[in-house]
């Protein structure tokens, strides 16, 4: 009697760790699936047979065809209970073609009201007017209220494999763990305390 308690017991426990972790390994599954794509070289092909894989779909503003479409995946944690998550976290990638080829990828991951932005965009004038020379752009928003409120990470496709992983290195672990992450810092720790734009 007491072994079958156990069992159950244990049964229960992997039950809950197992609805406790699956938004973050699927969230990790979404964004190792989107590097497959090569930003200015996959085809339209690669990204409509991923969106098939992965489950996104057309964002729906325009036709969806080779001169141009964007689909999207979005997940989050909604189904965990409120008491233990909090505000709750989002996680969104989304990919679009032009002219037959791949020419962004981008990944959103938020904690309302804070958000981290990682994105690869195949034009230099799409990162910003003063980003042209540079393979990475980063920057961080905060204010009086919200001391770490927003980061955005856009490269070039030709910034090295290092700074993208290091760059698309979020912590899933505000999925499961208690009340989640606190801010935009926690979200992507990688970036270090000098994106992050004086208080005004």
């Amino acid at each position: 009697m007491i072994r079958i308690s156990v069992i159950v017991v244990c049964f229960v426990i992997a039950l809950c760790l197992g609805f406790l972790l699956q938004p973050a390994i699927h969230a990790h599954y979404l964004l190792t699936e989107l590097e497959t794509l090569r930003v200015s070289h996959s085809t339209f092909e690669d990204a409509e047979r991923l969106a098939r894989k992965i489950g996104a779909k057309p964002t729906g503003y325009t036709t969806c065809d080779r001169s141009y479409c964007e689909w999207h995946k979005k997940i989050g944690n909604s189904l965990i209970p409120h008491w233990w998550r909090g505000s709750g976290e989002a996680f969104q990638v989304s990919f679009a073609v032009k002219d037959s080829v791949v020419t962004s990828k981008n990944v959103g991951y938020r904690n309302r009201p804070f958000l981290s932005f990682f994105g690869e965009l195949g034009g230099a004038g799409e990162l910003g007017p003063h980003a042209e020379s540079k393979l990475v752009t980063i920057g961080g928003q905060r204010n009086a209220e919200f001391p770490y409120y927003e980061v955005k990470v856009c490269m070039k496709p030709e910034a090295s494999a290092e700074d993208r992983k290091r760059y698309s290195s979020f912590n899933f672990r505000c999925f499961w763990r208690y009340k989640g992450c606190k801010d935009a810092r926690e979200l992507l720790p990688a970036l270090g305390s000098d994106v992050w734009t004086p208080i005004s």
